[in-house]
């Protein structure tokens, strides 16, 4: 039977905590996924009938199984990253046993964890009330699609569902042409995120006050903060998205167009991808100049052609009218280089550019990332020896671990029920057989292992946390009794610019006192446009706004003896310093974690820097285009090359590699205030922008690590290794709704017979939809929904849709 021999312990900030996991898909996994490598003890609750990322148990979907493995619900490379560092249980949730047993459960854990529709829980009998009779301080954190209140609370939603309801999929593309979409379900990988930040700042805020509470996470909300000022434009200036030369591609501004800020940062040119030798399909460059300085070192490193010295380039307002000219002129020098040596020489010389990593890149090719140890090994008792991602941070007291590899199903069944629960061994066996613990009908030959469970009578080796509930921190203060936010008391010192702004505002809007600290002259975000009545001045910077409320702020000089004094007064009674300047330069002013800690050694310090601390990368210089470029995004979103002969792939909008590494730093301090809260120390954390985009991809890094597969982009959907079906379909009012989860879930009788009453009332005919009924393959689910869809507008099809329990995107 596999055990968990191999398994290196490890003493995580979350060391301690038990987590009570009912997640599936991927945000609610990729959420509990790092709350174990954090040292939390997650029990993940299944039922083989229902295995989400594990693949369905009556047909062949397996997510990247090796080749030469027979598929069953074990041999999914995805769902072992997905789901490591967690233990597996299966229970039937459906009886009056597997519910008492999941009450027990809850009783003895510190999170409850899960991402259904509205009401699963509740259903059971386990709403956030009937918890905390088990278990007075539990936190639940719930994560659905729209929350637990609201109109639409009924409503469905999965990661591609959400992006177009948030209005993100409008921020990738190229004008005139549909919305390019992500590539991969962004809301998922992020919606993990903000779980994994919700639970660790309600963790804090129990062990503080001695209360635990009901975290209601909304996905598709999640995702609307993160367009950036695009709403702050629309309410304020009335400038819409809708509009001429928008999306703008890779650039910064689209030609022949009105220049207007296109939340991409600093307006520039060249802002661009550019092609590169041998050709193939992921031989790209980015490449971005945000001066005329750059521009002109630029110029050095593709040796003066003559086209350069034209003084129409010579200024920005002259770049950018004249960027097709330049772009053809910039790509005819790429095409002659490979895109790791471009990268080279331009960062050499001071300019910004990094190539375009396909997954193969990032695993193979990528310095930094194997410097900084993303892809370590760890064994699979099934799958082998593959390598897990790591965290992109590095904590130097409680560091994150991958300590054991995503669960077989039901791998320690044993292990809880009878060693943690106390339960008779024979009651498991019974289990195991009635239904309770494995599905009567459903073979236990391809797992073995829960037959040598039933035959074993040898004592229960229980490795993990003792089955008491775990002792709470005595609470340290009293916030009253309506704080003002889980991290209320805390004190935030922000040395940030556009990168790192986002995790202060997190921070700030969790109750911390975040305190920004610009130099003379204001920090670079405030001439940032859109700006207030586009009248540009420093305080009326939409971007700004956006990322700095909830703050605080000073001027100080850390250039000057004075203002290094005042920083070091300011940092005595500071909980968390967080500040994104280059490698070194805080140690260079006596300005360091290593100075700073002596005086405060409950401080806990984040640098969020583009690579990190050390590696061959971390002093390059990059930009938000840059980064998505070489974290793997561009290399996922884009056009199918029917769609748009001929495309790039497409970097999304909105400044998202700075939302992704802040994401990441604040589930890092996070976890750092709850270490702190145990043993009264801070530490240090060396978070990088770079790991935390190349983790963000989904499913397309395992593609490759168990397939050797590379995806390939698609129009408004999933990048993949083999075309999918299209789910972005262009309603009777020209715009467009998503329908991924529907195609992917399909169609039933009844859904059928739900869907011809809809186009009933629509006065639509019923031909196609008869001919499907009499004879389902002739007709797919598509052509379906591509009629009605054709003949109604989309706030009609997203609407009626949902109300039908369709899960449907506008």
């Amino acid at each position: 039977m596999p055990t968990d021999e191999r398994v290196a312990p490890t003493k995580g900030p979350l060391a301690g905590i038990r987590v009570l996991d009912f997640t599936w898909i991927r945000a609610g996994p990729w959420c509990t996924r790092w709350l174990g490598a954090l040292g939390a003890e997650v029990i993940k609750v299944e039922w083989p009938e229902s295995p989400s990322t594990r693949g369905a148990t009556n047909t062949t979907v397996v997510y990247t199984t090796p080749v030469g493995l027979q598929i069953n619900l074990n041999t999914g490379g995805h769902f072992n990253d997905t789901n490591a560092n967690k233990r597996s249980i299966t229970i039937n949730t459906k009886t009056e046993r597997g519910i008492d047993l999941i009450r027990r459960l809850v009783t003895v854990s510190d999170i409850v964890v899960e991402n259904f529709a509205y009401g699963v829980l509740e259903r059971w009998g386990l709403s956030y009330e009937n918890m905390k009779k088990l278990r007075p301080d539990i936190i639940y954190l719930s994560m659905s699609g729209f929350g637990h209140t609201g109109r639409d609370r009924e409503y469905k939603t999965m990661g591609p569902i959400a992006q177009a309801l948030s209005g993100m999929t409008h921020l990738s593309g190229l004008p005139g042409k549909p919305p390019a979409g992500w590539g991969w379900s962004y809301l998922d990988d992020t919606g993990g995120m903000y779980g994994a930040i919700y639970a660790l700042s309600a963790l804090h805020h129990r062990n503080v006050t001695g209360r635990g509470q009901h975290v209601d996470k909304s996905q598709w909300t999640s995702g609307v903060a993160l367009n950036g000022p695009v709403f702050l434009d629309i309410q304020i200036n009335g400038r819409t998205t809708i509009r001429e030369g928008y999306p703008p591609g890779n650039r910064s501004h689209w030609p022949g167009t009105p220049i207007v800020n296109n939340y991409r940062g600093r307006t520039a040119a060249p802002h661009n991808a550019y092609r590169t030798s041998p050709g193939g399909y992921n031989d790209w460059c980015t490449i971005a100049c945000f001066s005329n300085e750059e521009w002109q070192r630029l110029v050095g490193v593709m040796g003066c052609p003559s086209w350069a010295a034209n003084r129409k380039f010579d200024t920005l307002e002259g770049r950018l009218e004249h960027q097709e000219e330049m772009d053809h002129g910039i790509e005819a020098w790429t095409k002659t280089l490979g895109k790791y040596e471009i990268m080279e020489r331009c960062q050499a010389a001071g300019v910004r550019s990094m190539p375009v990593q396909s997954s193969q890149d990032k695993v193979e090719k990528d310095p930094q990332l194997r410097y900084r140890e993303m892809y370590m090994e760890v064994e699979h008792p099934v799958l082998g020896t593959w390598p897990l991602q790591n965290a992109p941070f590095k904590m130097s007291e409680t560091p994150a671990v991958n300590s054991r590899p995503g669960p077989l199903i039901g791998q320690h069944n044993r292990e809880v029920f009878e060693g943690q629960l106390g339960i008779g061994h024979q009651e498991l066996v019974d289990g195991l057989g009635d239904g309770t613990f494995w599905p009567k009908d459903l073979s236990m030959d391809p797992y073995p292992y829960l037959r040598e469970m039933m035959d074993s009578d040898s004592p229960v080796d229980w490795t993990g946390m003792e089955a008491e509930p775990s002792p709470v921190p005595a609470p340290t203060r009293n916030l009253g009794p309506d704080p003002t936010g889980a991290y209320a008391g805390l004190r935030v010192l922000e040395l940030v610019d556009e990168t790192g702004q986002w995790c202060g505002k997190l921070l700030a809007d969790m109750g911390a006192d975040v305190i920004k600290i610009e130099p003379p002259g204001g920090e670079t975000t405030r001439t940032l446009g859109p700006f207030y009545k586009d009248v540009p001045h420093p305080d009326r910077s939409l971007s700004f706004w956006h990322y700095n409320t909830s703050k605080r702020g000073i001027t100080l000089n850390l250039e000057t003896e004075v203002g290094r004094r005042l920083f070091r007064r300011l940092a005595e009674k500071a909980d968390v310093i967080l500040e994104t300047q280059r490698p070194g330069y805080m140690a260079s002013m006596g300005l360091g974690y290593q100075d700073l800690k002596s005086d405060n050694p409950g401080l806990i310090m984040c640098s969020l820097t583009p690579f990190g601390q050390q590696g061959p990368w971390r002093d390059y210089r990059t930009s938000d285009l840059l980064h998505l470029a070489a974290g793997g995004q561009m290399a996922s979103c884009g056009y199918t090359e029917d769609d748009v002969p001929d495309a790039p792939p497409i970097a999304p909008g909105g400044g998202q590699s700075w939302h992704i590494g802040s994401h990441f730093a604040c589930m890092a301090i996070g976890a750092a205030l709850v270490h702190r809260t145990v043993t009264g120390r801070g530490q240090y954390i060396d978070a990088s922008i770079h790991d935390a985009c190349a983790l963000t991809t989904e499913a397309a890094v395992n593609h490759y690590i168990y397939s050797k597969e590379i995806v390939r982009r698609q129009t408004g959907r999933h990048a993949s290794p083999s075309p999918t079906d299209t789910t972005q379909h262009r309603c009777m009012d020209g715009n467009y709704v998503n329908v991924a989860a529907q195609i992917r879930d399909r169609m039933t009788s009844d859904r059928l017979d739900v869907l011809g009453e809809w186009m009933d009332e629509m006065g639509l005919a019923r031909d196609l939809l008869d001919e499907k009924m009499r004879h389902p393959d002739a007709i797919t689910d598509n052509e379906l929904f591509l009629y009605l869809i054709g003949n109604i507008t989309r706030d009609e099809m997203y609407r009626g849709g949902q109300e039908r329990g369709f899960n449907i995107g506008a």
